[in-house]
């Protein structure tokens, strides 16, 4: 059995691409599934629909994010430092990334910026943790 903050990455790490899929159709009803391989990347060449360009972006955040959360998870359980307070700082990362995507899309602001704070949060807790 994996370790509780294993599981949230694991978690996290699927729904990440999982948030190209709403922009994806986009581009592919636009421009065709064959040209989406070979055209510009959706940052260089703006959605029309302004949702779809939250999506985007809301996918690109998640990346950058996981970036952050990805090796602090990883840490806490190599180093064998794992106990309730990173089982759930990981749990709490994962529902934050899942309220920071939909928030994005649909462009409710203050809950976006809501969710991405206690995400981030999260993270500074396991790197807490893993200095003190």
């Amino acid at each position: 059995m994996v370790s509780s903050e294993i599981y949230w990455l694991t978690l996290s790490t699927i729904l990440t691409p999982l948030l190209i899929v709403p922009y994806a159709v986009v581009r592919v009803r636009k421009i065709g599934f064959l040209r989406v391989f070979t055209s510009p990347l959706p940052g260089d060449d703006p959605f029309d629909q302004e949702w779809a360009h939250r999506a985007y972006r809301a996918h690109m955040n998640a990346v950058e994010n996981l970036v952050v959360f990805a090796p602090l998870a990883i840490a806490v359980v190599i180093t064998g430092s794992s106990n309730a307070i990173t089982e759930q700082a990981c749990a709490v990362y994962f529902w934050a990334r899942l309220i920071h995507a939909p928030s994005y899309i649909l462009n409710t602001a203050f809950v976006r910026t809501i969710a991405w704070f206690v995400g981030i949060g999260a993270c500074f807790v396991l790197a807490w943790h893993l200095l003190a």
